[in-house]
């Protein structure tokens, strides 16, 4: 085989593994095997080619690798093969998230127990539903009854029961 088809064979294969690593899930294996390809093809561009095919190797590899890496990372998700390799997370909505503000001003006034630590977001036990509830002033361990005292956030917010 000539030079120059060591050479084309040695950025081909540089190319393509690299591509190929969009397909194949290697943890960079692939990144860097197609990187150690392009470095050997500019090594043999310098010998075969002298410095100026070099130089002009050397440039077209530092545009050609970044410039790969970033559409790959910015387009590929979004074109057919990669939303079914990589589906978009689901969008979640408030009802999804938490109760609806409605069922948590009921709660306002009522008395329950922390179920877990609020630090201060915990979970709470209101007559035997669950319900997320952030701490209005500092933080309680669990077990503590609290008493539901205004909407924060989305959340309920609640106090230590004095007695």
């Amino acid at each position: 085989m000539s030079d120059v088809g060591i050479l084309i064979l040695l950025y081909c294969l540089g190319v393509l593994i690299l591509v190929a690593e969009i397909f194949i899930p290697s943890h960079g294996i692939l990144s860097v095997a197609g990187l150690g390809f392009l470095i050997a093809a500019v090594v043999r561009t310098f010998s075969y080619g002298g410095r100026e095919a070099g130089v002009i190797a050397i440039f077209a590899c530092v545009v050609f690798v970044p410039s790969f890496a970033f559409f790959a990372i910015k387009y590929w998700p979004m074109t057919p093969i990669g939303r079914k390799i990589a589906p978009p997370n689901p969008k979640l909505s408030a009802a999804d998230t938490s109760l609806p503000v409605e069922e948590l001003a009921s709660l306002v006034g009522k008395c329950g127990k922390s179920v877990s630590p609020l630090r201060p977001v915990g979970i709470c036990d209101f007559d035997g539903q669950r319900v997320s509830c952030v701490c209005e002033m500092g933080m309680l361990e669990a077990g503590v009854v609290v008493e539901g005292i205004g909407i924060k956030g989305g959340n309920l917010a609640v106090a230590e029961k004095k007695v």
